[in-house]
């Protein structure tokens, strides 16, 4: 379903090795047997590297793609070495434009018509796999390269294209990557058939349920304008049920192959449709992303707006911290129209939430903000709320700003 939900950004149109494919569990099946047989080494690292390319060059269509993404892999090992070893006699400035650049060698890359005769792949567009997950290993390599202690090239590369996280992530740190690839792994060793029965779970989420499911779904199939509003409602209020089944039994399978062969991947989830508003939804959906925006984005820009700033000034700026944030997190999927409207619904409500809890708790009366807290029925309401939000700003990105205005309306019975 990576072809047909935009927010599984990075993946390519129609995936060339399926995860419920015989050949995928071939692959996984060769890449546990070399990771648990072989030595802690420099030979099981080849190998991992050698299962690591061998699933990329699935997914290459020439030798374009392939010198792009040797170029980015060098790039970047070579700008950590130098910030890791130069880095307190190089201007902080230096870095942050790096990292800018990178950020538009993902816009550019993503959308090669994006700033016309400047992007670089106008003439050339870029068909490489995972691009936007790519470009943010890079981004978190680079900003903090002087941290990361036993750096090599191979140890890099095989965290670039781990195979597992190629298509869809988890985005994963280095320095988590790096304890597990090197053997040292510092928790209990897990039993295996949990492992099994999470990818069982991955397995019938995503093909069973979600694939399914989008097929039944109403919107996948047009024109949307002969839908009886009640139809409309339903499909709408689907989506992101949709949407979490199939990249949530993804996480699960490619969670779980990792896990077979040693490695521990970060969780992209955790019960979101149990957030009570759209602050709390980000930071339970996508987790690995989010926390990649949070620590490179939010964060730095945060602390330049409380240490340059007159108090004053604070609280507005970083409520642009936040909508710019939110922007960058919607842009990150695709740099569509449809894209940037549901970036500038959250964006706004993201600054809304700041502004009530600012201001609005005081208004509330006596024990009004306890009450606000802690009251099962604002919470539930809230949740209900914010799933109904998150489900209606998804038809934006899912059908483009003007077919979702005009279902909109035929949803609460007005015709164009």
């Amino acid at each position: 379903m990576f072809d047909r939900l935009p927010a599984s950004a990075g993946s390519v149109a129609v995936p060339a090795v399926p995860l419920n494919s015989w050949h995928f569990l071939l692959i996984s099946v060769a890449a546990v047997l070399l990771m648990r047989g072989l030595p802690v080494g420099l030979a099981r690292k080849a190998a991992l590297a050698a299962v690591n390319l061998y699933f990329l060059s699935l997914f290459l269509w020439g030798i374009y793609p392939l010198a792009v993404l040797f170029a980015l892999v060098v790039a970047t090992y070579g700008l950590g070495e130098l910030k890791a070893r130069c880095g307190d006699r190089v201007p902080r400035g230096v870095w942050t434009v790096v990292i800018v650049v990178l950020w538009c060698l993902l816009f550019f890359a993503k959308d090669p018509n994006l700033a016309g005769s400047i992007n670089p792949f106008l003439a050339h567009p870029l068909r490489l796999v995972g691009i936007s997950y790519l470009v943010f290993r890079s981004i978190h390599y680079i900003a903090d390269a002087e941290c990361l202690e036993g750096r090599s090239l191979l140890t890099f590369v095989n965290y670039a294209i781990f195979f597992p996280t190629l298509l869809a992530g988890p985005i994963e740190r280095y320095e988590r990557f790096q304890v597990f690839h090197d053997g040292g792994d510092p928790e209990a060793p897990i039993e295996p058939l949990p492992i099994f029965h999470r990818i069982a779970n991955g397995l019938v989420k995503k093909y069973v349920l979600a694939d399914n499911l989008l097929a039944w779904s109403s919107l996948s199939q047009p024109p949307a304008g002969q839908l009886a509003p009640a139809i409309l409602w339903l499909s709408v209020m689907s989506l992101l049920v949709i949407l979490y089944l199939d990249f949530s039994g993804y996480c699960d399978i490619v969670i779980g192959v990792a896990a077979l062969m040693g490695f521990r991947l970060m969780e992209n989830f955790n019960r979101p449709f149990l957030a009570t508003s759209v602050q709390d939804f980000w930071t339970r959906w996508h987790i690995s992303l989010t926390s990649i925006i949070r620590d490179y984005v939010f964060t730095p820009l945060s602390h330049f707006v409380v240490y340059h700033f007159r108090r004053r000034w604070q609280f507005p700026l970083a409520c642009g911290v936040y909508f710019f944030s939110m922007m960058l997190i919607a842009l990150w999927h695709d740099t569509t129209w449809g894209f940037f409207v549901f970036g500038l619904l959250h964006g706004a409500m993201l600054v809304g939430i700041q502004v009530f809890r600012r201001y609005g708790y005081s208004r509330l009366g006596p024990g009004g903000k306890e009450f606000w807290d802690h009251s099962p029925l604002v919470a539930w309401s809230a949740r209900a709320m914010n799933y109904a939000f998150v489900s209606l700003t998804m038809l934006f990105w899912q059908c483009g700003p003007a077919e979702s205005v005009s279902i909109l309306g035929r949803m609460v019975g007005w015709q164009p």
